[in-house]
């Protein structure tokens, strides 16, 4: 009988766990994805970042102009991007957030304070990015979701996604009209509290996006359009007894993209071309006002990234931005050109260390500013645990808005650029249990911003106001979120809370005036928080959303105030799968305990509200 050896040798076999990578290092970054996005696809942008983010927004009421604010700053110093372009108007220096709707974005990324640098400048509070991309799938889906509720609101929404691994085509259309003709509680107009009905708020509005995309080997092309138009009547304030000025403001843009990507090895190149047009005319018939203002941009970024080792990766991009706006309300047509070169270092955290440095120069219009720079560190706490520390300084400057250099009366063409320095300190964590998907994530955010020669308008010699770098501003708090998921069986339970505190104060202004120093800013509230519960079980769904925000104050000596309010909108919808397709129907109700309040004042929002939608999903 003879004997076999039946054992072979085989090399030595490592299995490892790849480290979770934060990105960017040492910064922090907040993305509302598109599973949530779906609950507010026919509702604003202004709608979703109040009820869900931590960023506090003025609304003047539905149709009318919203505007965010990001830790304490306003609504200019609040970017808002598309796909890492900015789309800020020109001549303000901020986007009104009423007329971007939620159903046309894919995912929103927010940053705050000095992570904003990442994508660009200007965004002392941060920087909103709205990103619109493809899925590589070979299908075509089509949905078709229309909606009606109260205050005679109807909109419609159209996607259609189509394509394989090569070549995708999405087209979005979206249409809302509205009434807006809800009724309130007066209770400035006399000494009696007078209910009345909203006149003069009528709302319609329509934008389509059309994407292309193509890739081949490690190249990818894109190119996008993005049209979008609001005609609004503009109802009076509550102090004026409704009375008709056929106040109306009309806006329309038209936004395009074109990007190239190529990637060989360990270094990618990227070039991305944008053109913007903005019109946007408002009428007062009754101060006899006719504001006609055309704006086009012209947008060019280009640059490199290369991994020099397995975990430094090295980025240099340039940037160039020309504006020429066309307005009544200028002496001339106006040219603004700003060039920037920004080159940052990272180091991804793989052995538990990872830090970044970001370098920018801003050319203004020739005029080189003093440079702009990032830099953070983090250190993953526990090896093979995802809790870090992240601390990071910055310096961000914002360049004047063309209508504080040219308005006529009152632009002032000397200004300096504002900028501010930048502090943070932050905590994360995201902790899985028993199973992938039983998850908890903790971030805890601590910020101190010093914000100088803030461009103020203020009274001047004359009869008019003017714009000067008067104003000098300190902003401090902290940011806090939660976030758990939780699934047993068939049911599955999402919880969301968030908390924030504010203290944006006066500091002492260059024209000595301290009257205000220490009080806080307007329109800031000091506590802002929110809540937000999911559950779903087989195919039936329901959310409950709390939105708290503390007093804020309506006079610069904080002798007026409006009060704070906590609003609760519930949804819930039942989705029924029929092969390849469904049908989902949600039904809302918002501001379910019927809560009378104010953001601007003076300005009431709606109570009670209802709100159906169906969404047609057919998929081939």
């Amino acid at each position: 009988m003879s004997y076999h050896n039946d054992t072979i040798k085989i090399k030595e076999v490592v299995i490892t766990r790849k480290k979770p990578i934060s990105d960017p290092s040492g910064f922090r970054k907040v993305t509302i994805d598109s599973e949530t996005l779906k609950n507010y696809s026919h509702r604003s942008l202004a709608d979703i970042l109040s009820e869900i983010s931590q960023i506090s927004v003025k609304s003047y009421g539905m149709g009318g102009t919203a505007t965010p604010s990001l830790r304490g700053t306003g609504a200019s110093h609040t970017q808002v991007s598309w796909n890492s372009i900015k789309i800020n108007h020109p001549m303000l220096g901020q986007s009104d957030l009423a007329t971007i709707p939620s159903g046309l974005i894919d995912d929103i990324q927010i940053y705050s304070g000095g992570s904003s640098m990442i994508l660009n400048s200007g965004g002392i509070g941060g920087i909103i990015n709205l990103e619109t991309k493809p899925v590589w799938e070979k299908k075509t889906s089509i949905s078709i979701n229309p909606g009606f509720g109260s205050f005679g609101q109807y909109t419609g929404l159209i996607k259609i996604k189509s394509g394989n691994a090569q070549f995708q085509t999405v087209t979005k259309v979206f249409l809302q009209s509205s009434e807006n003709d809800f009724r309130y509680l007066n209770n400035v107009i006399s000494a009696e509290p007078v209910w009345e009905t909203r006149k003069n708020s009528q709302v319609n509005q329509k934008g389509f996006i059309q994407e292309l995309y193509y890739r081949k080997s490690k190249d990818l092309l894109s190119a996008r359009i993005w049209y979008q138009s609001a005609n609004r009547n503009l109802p009076s304030s509550m102090l004026s007894r409704q009375i008709n000025s056929e106040e109306t403001q009309f806006d329309e843009s038209l936004r395009s993209m074109f990007n190239y990507d190529v990637y060989r090895g360990s270094t990618s190149y990227f070039l991305t071309g944008a053109f913007m047009l903005s019109k946007l005319n408002y009428f007062n018939r009754l101060v006899e006002i006719d504001s006609r203002n055309l704006s086009e941009s012209l947008i060019l970024k280009a640059g490199i990234e290369s991994r020099i080792s397995e975990n430094i990766k090295l980025k240099v991009e340039l940037d160039n931005e020309l504006n020429v706006v066309k307005s009544n309300n200028y002496d001339q047509n106006e040219t603004q050109n700003i060039n920037a070169v920004t080159a940052s270092v990272e180091r991804q955290s793989i052995d538990r260390i990872g830090a970044m440095i970001l370098i920018r120069e801003i050319i203004d219009n020739n005029t080189f500013l003093i440079p702009d720079f990032a830099t953070g560190i983090q250190l993953q706490i526990f090896d093979e645990r995802e809790y870090y520390l992240k601390a990071n300084v910055s310096r961000n400057s914002k360049v004047p808005t063309m209508n504080e250099r040219f308005w006529v009366p009152g632009g002032n063409p000397e200004l300096k650029n504002e900028y501010a320095y930048l502090y943070e300190l932050s905590y994360e964590m995201k902790q899985r249990f028993s199973s992938s998907d039983n998850t908890f994530k903790c971030n805890l955010s601590f910020f101190r911003n010093n914000i100088k020669d803030m461009i103020q308008w203020r009274p001047g010699e004359f009869s008019y106001w003017t714009a000067d770098n008067i104003q000098n501003v300190k902003t401090m708090g902290f940011e806090s979120a939660f976030a758990f998921t939780y699934t047993v069986n068939k049911l599955v339970s999402v919880f969301n809370a968030g908390y924030t505190y504010t203290r944006a104060t006066h500091g002492i202004s260059n024209d000595n005036n301290d009257r205000l120093t220490g009080k806080q800013l307007m329109y800031i509230p000091e506590n802002q928080a929110n809540t937000s519960l999911r559950l779903s079980y087989r195919n039936i769904y329901s959310t409950w959303v709390t939105n708290m925000a503390g007093r804020r104050y309506i006079a610069a000596d904080n002798s007026i105030y409006l009060p704070g309010y906590c609003l609760n909108n519930v949804s819930t919808g039942i989705k029924l799968n029929i092969k390849h397709n469904s049908i989902d129907m949600t039904f809302n109700i918002d501001n379910l305990f019927n809560v009378t309040y104010q953001t601007i004042a003076y300005y009431p929002l709606p109570r009670r509200s209802y709100f159906v939608k169906i969404l047609f999903l057919i998929i081939k």
